[in-house]
């Protein structure tokens, strides 16, 4: 859906301003893949009410804002001791992004065996083997014309992390990243990520999104994951930015034969955060859990879009969502299975739940089926409603204050979310910072 040439002026005169000093400005191959981004971005512009997939998030606020072109590396006094840490350090290898660029200053130092990390600028600044490799691993969207917040990361993408395992590892640290906002106003920064993960190896990768102080910025990342014969990829996120940043993202999944890509997201910081995440389940046996919690106040919104798409025969899929909201927030589940004609034997379920705590919140749901095999197995279900008054009077009843009660209900109504992690050893995790949320936010 074309939108006025004022949506998009700002990020076209972004890319004018910073195109020759971008990563791999003279590699002929990315050259073109970027100016085909902007050419996408300028005919479609931003999305739309308009557009399928973002008929229920509205990007006006977006479109208000001055957001400064991702050009130089900010300089910002910080120090390991100023940042947040989810897991110690004998639990997990940590890179630190600041403002959209890696610190190796901040980031631990050394990797695990089997591991090969770099920055996606030093990449393509490295001989042109390595930085041309990188071409084959830059995925395209299927959905193009809906997504063009993909072909301006495209565009405009400066840094973002690399990480490649060999086969036949077994990782017994996550690999935790942390994207840092370090309070320079009206930031914006274009992040894009790879993830290769080798043949019959196991990874957990936990991203955080987290920033120093309250300040309006915008982040639009893409993810492109590939998993080899009998891989698995734990890749779960915690996204709690300050009420004024704006945060998009976009991940998708290629999974090979045997292989399982598990991914979970919590999501309680940002004005307005989308999440997309596409899986293609491109060989037999190959599976994904998709699953995930939103917990919003005030006008917050939170938009988790999915697809999964089913290709040969014998994959599965789990989808688990869901999502507390308070105050004026609003919250939006677009859900899409799509089982191909040769896609026999298929199994694959979706749920979404959410509990209202206030009469001004609101939530929009899309699940969706699209069936082309005649031997599967697939189910989606969708409700939502306000919190059970009967379950709330019955803990009052014994000796519970309103609040207490309430969190009690709302922790043990998303604890089926984090129970279908696959990674045992993050449920904790994931419970613990549900209870701060709750404890912080009482209703």
């Amino acid at each position: 859906m074309m939108t006025s040439a004022n949506d998009q002026d700002l990020f076209i005169a972004h890319f004018d301003q910073a195109k020759n000093h971008l990563p791999g400005a003279d590699i002929d191959w990315l050259a073109n893949l970027r100016n085909n981004g902007l050419s996408l971005f300028k005919k479609v512009g931003l999305p739309s009410a308009k557009t399928e997939l973002w008929k229920f998030t509205s990007l006006n606020p977006l479109r208000k804002q001055q957001f400064l072109a991702p050009v130089t590396k900010a300089e910002k006094s910080l120090s390991v001791t100023d940042l947040p840490r989810l897991l110690d350090e004998t639990k997990s290898h940590r890179l630190v992004f600041v403002d959209g660029f890696y610190s190796e200053e901040l980031s631990d130092k050394g990797l695990p065996k089997g591991v090969r990390l770099q920055s996606f600028a030093a990449a393509l600044q490295s001989e042109p083997a390595v930085a041309n490799k990188l071409q084959q691993n830059l995925k395209p969207r299927d959905l193009a014309q809906e997504q063009p917040l993909v072909a301006l990361n495209t565009a405009l993408m400066t840094d973002g992390f690399i990480i490649e395992i060999a086969k036949d590892i077994s990782l017994d640290k996550a690999i935790e990243i942390l994207h840092f906002g370090s309070g320079t106003p009206q930031s914006s920064y274009h992040n894009r990520n790879v993830i290769t993960v080798g043949a019959g190896s196991k990874a957990t990768i936990l991203e955080q999104v987290a920033d120093r102080e309250s300040h309006v910025y915008f982040s639009n990342s893409v993810t492109d994951v590939t998993l080899s014969e009998n891989a698995t990829l734990h890749h779960y996120r915690i996204q709690e930015s300050n009420a004024s940043a704006f945060h998009v993202s976009s991940v998708q999944a290629d999974v090979g034969n045997g292989s399982s890509y598990d991914s979970f997201i919590l999501n309680t910081g940002g004005r307005m955060a989308r999440s997309d995440i596409n899986v293609n389940l491109v060989a037999p046996n190959s599976s994904c859990h998709i699953n995930g919690a939103y917990m919003l106040k005030d006008d917050q919104h939170c938009d988790i879009t999915t697809r999964v798409d089913h290709k040969t025969p014998h994959t599965s899929c789990d989808e688990v969502i869901k999502g507390i909201l308070a105050g004026k927030s609003r919250g939006v589940f677009q859900g899409k299975i799509i089982v191909h004609e040769q896609a026999q034997k298929t199994v694959g379920n979706q749920s979404h739940r959410a509990m209202l705590l206030s009469d001004t919140a609101e939530v929009d749901v899309k699940p969706e089926l699209e069936i082309f095999a005649d031997d599967v197995i697939c189910s989606h279900g969708c409700t939502s409603g306000q919190i059970d008054e009967d379950a709330l009077f019955y803990l009052r009843s014994r000796g519970l204050s309103r609040e207490q009660a309430q969190s009690l209900l709302v922790n043990a109504f998303l604890a089926d979310a984090v129970e279908a992690l696959q990674n045992e050893d993050l449920k904790d995790l994931f419970l613990t910072r549900i209870a701060s949320w709750l404890g912080q936010n009482p209703q």
